[in-house]
């Protein structure tokens, strides 16, 4: 494992062309989060042109065939403009999910419908792209295929394209002093849809270490960076912990 306290484009620029197999980044979602770090742009314009270097950074450091998914919310416009802007017109980089992580906790509001999911975008690079479906395979609901001369796959199914988990508080894999960590179990169903054994998983935003251990505990290899000495300090006690 390569967990560095950095800066995501030192990390990026220090990795040759085309030498990860998968990538993750949960970037900042620009003044969504209170925190100091979801607030460091003057404006939307000077944040949309800072994920365009990392996403062009990653785009070249990503090998043929291979995934990168971008976690976001639309609970304002930014994360509609990134996409539109900057990762469709990313070199090499072909659309082809859009998952939804949803969650039925928390506090909500009576005023209208309580806003419980976050965003992911998943795109290859190339338009083919390695996806171990067996691997991600989930049981029916119903035992027995209504479809007329179809029979249920014995291995279960292909998940859809949304994800219902939900933050056990009382979990030993929740990590209470990060505010935006995602589900291990979400990000090791990435992991193992899009790598094999051996292959080497990046994250530049690597936040309480939850894609690290995804990786580590399925036998591939992780590279990644955190900005924050503290985040870095607490996740590579967290990792070392639950791998």
């Amino acid at each position: 494992m390569d967990l560095r306290n950095c800066d995501c484009m030192d990390l990026l620029k220090s990795l040759d062309d085309e030498s990860v197999d998968l990538i993750i980044a949960d970037p900042p979602y620009f003044e969504i989060i209170k925190d100091d770090w979801d607030n460091q742009w003057a404006n939307e314009t000077d944040y949309l042109s800072w994920c365009q270097e990392w996403t062009l950074e990653a785009a070249r450091v990503l090998r043929m065939g291979r995934s990168l998914y971008v976690w976001g919310t639309t609970k304002t416009d930014t994360f509609l403009r990134y996409k539109l802007d900057v990762l469709n017109n990313a070199p090499g980089l072909t659309y082809q999910n859009w998952l939804i992580w949803h969650y039925d906790w928390g506090g909500r509001t009576k005023k209208t419908f309580p806003r419980k999911h976050e965003d992911l975008l998943m795109y290859s690079k190339g338009e083919k792209f390695l996806f171990n479906s067996d691997s991600v395979r989930v049981p029916y609901k119903m035992k027995k295929n209504i479809r007329a001369g179809a029979t249920n796959n014995p291995k279960g199914k292909v998940p859809t394209d949304v994800w219902q988990k939900n933050n056990h508080t009382t979990s030993k894999e929740y990590a209470g002093w990060h505010s935006a960590q995602k589900p291990i179990e979400l990000l090791e169903r990435i992991v193992l849809a899009n790598t094999n054994p051996g292959d080497t998983v990046l994250d530049f935003f690597s936040g309480s270490g939850s894609t690290a251990i995804a990786a580590l505990r399925n036998g591939r290899e992780f590279i990644g960076c955190e900005s924050d000495f503290y985040y870095h300090k607490r996740s590579l006690n967290r990792i070392k912990e639950l791998t």
